[in-house]
């Protein structure tokens, strides 16, 4: 259990950085576009392939910010607001 003035330093130390957090939300939106729009079923992103397996851990990281309260403009593409994602 945790005391309200503990929540910032939880935050801290179990979100992910706002650079992991903003790869993995380009990662979900690349990865939705690839298998939606363009009906493939992995996506180069810069020199990488991502496939589902990357796609769940990116959805992973981008919920654990959205928990600690990193992009509250709304979620991004292929990860909808109440939706967790399955463990990685």
């Amino acid at each position: 259990m945790l005391h309200p003035d503990q929540i910032d330093a939880a935050n801290e130390v179990f979100a992910p950085s706002a650079d992991d957090f903003a790869r993995a939300s380009r990662i979900v939106e690349a990865y939705a576009h690839a298998t939606g729009v363009q009906a493939r079923g992995a996506v180069m992103f810069g020199d990488e392939m991502i496939d589902e397996a990357s796609h769940k851990m990116a959805r992973a990281i981008v919920a654990r910010g959205r928990a600690s309260g990193l992009g509250q403009d709304g979620p991004p593409a292929g990860l909808d607001a109440g939706t967790e994602p399955e463990n990685p």
